[in-house]
């Protein structure tokens, strides 16, 4: 009985565990590699290219280049991914995978902030939604959506409406201990 006790102990707390670090993605260390990079200590930019690969907790940023920008203060980097397609990843807290991808990726560390543009869109699950520039916040895992001023084109957006019933079904029995 004991033993019981203390494997539902210990994976009570390897799950805690898993969502604080979830939870502090943006906390976490940035690290960067790529094929390529230039560094100039007058801007104090620093420019990967070729097969550029950026990591901070579960976000994964991949992209042809990427040019980060030193701020001021410390974490104050604005990263722009570029290519032709940039993607990002991120485990959220629920345990469900976010993807986004977009020609350009602006990630401000400062606001932890992720702003999509250009061929913007973004999936969880079978769900997706499509626009010219789409802000990721992920502290508050939110998102804003906005068409092009100059085209006709409108925010589209596809969910399935049987993954809202998986969600609340999962809901309802996490609720009921069952």
């Amino acid at each position: 009985m004991n033993l019981n006790k203390l494997a539902c102990l210990l994976s009570i707390s390897l799950f805690n565990a898993n969502v604080i670090a979830l939870e502090s993605d943006y906390n976490q260390p940035i690290h960067v590699s790529s094929v390529k990079q230039h560094a100039s200590l007058k801007t104090n930019t620093i420019t990967f290219t070729d097969e550029v690969l950026l990591t901070q907790g579960s976000i994964k940023i991949t992209a042809d280049k990427l040019t980060v920008i030193r701020g001021e203060k410390p974490n104050h980097e604005l990263m722009i991914a570029e290519g032709k397609t940039s993607v990002f990843h991120q485990i959220q807290d629920d345990g469900k995978p976010l993807d986004a991808e977009a020609n350009k990726i602006t990630y401000d560390v400062a606001a932890g902030k992720i702003t999509l543009t250009d061929n913007a869109q973004v999936k969880q699950l079978d769900s997706q939604v499509n626009g010219a520039e789409i802000e990721y916040f992920l502290a508050t895992q939110e998102l804003n959506v906005s068409t092009d001023q100059n085209t006709k084109e409108r925010v589209k957006t596809i969910f399935l409406p049987s993954q809202f019933e998986k969600d609340k079904n999962s809901d309802s029995t996490s609720n009921t201990g069952g």
